[in-house]
């Protein structure tokens, strides 16, 4: 099932390296906190598992920290696990398929567009240009 939602990551994203088949493939894991206001004022928080794999997996490492707000598309699909308390809890597992930083700051590192597939840069994020306040001090090519 397709799923997009926002929250904030609860521990720094953890990067591993698994064996698929003849070659190694990296993985990214992170638990987003979501939450939804209720009617009485309270909050109750939904976790989800976020992974993502290959060189996105490599590029996102860095800026998945603790407390940053994201933006997650991605599929979904329900499972759980048993706390220390032996209490089952559900949550939805995500593979990303793109995560947005929301709490980006202009002067903060932009992680670039990679291909999920090839790990490939795709796109690097826009940089600001300064351009020239006089018109007529531009070299125009029209």
């Amino acid at each position: 099932m397709k799923i997009n939602f926002m929250g904030n990551i609860g521990k720094d994203a953890q990067l591993r390296k698994v064996q698929n088949g003849d070659h190694q493939d990296s993985v990214l894991s992170v638990w987003v906190a979501e939450n939804h206001k209720r009617r009485d004022g309270s909050t109750r928080t939904e976790w989800h598992k976020v992974t993502i794999w290959r060189g996105y997996a490599e590029s996102m490492e860095k800026y998945l920290k603790k407390g940053r707000q994201v933006f997650v598309e991605g599929t979904g699909k329900g499972s759980f696990y048993t706390d220390k308390n032996n209490t089952i809890v559900p949550f939805i597992d995500v593979q990303a398929e793109k995560i947005t930083l929301l709490d980006h700051k202009p002067d903060d590192d932009v992680p670039p567009e990679i291909d999920q597939e090839t790990g490939e840069v795709v796109a690097q994020p826009a940089v600001a240009v300064e351009t020239a306040q006089d018109e007529t001090a531009m070299d125009l090519p029209w």
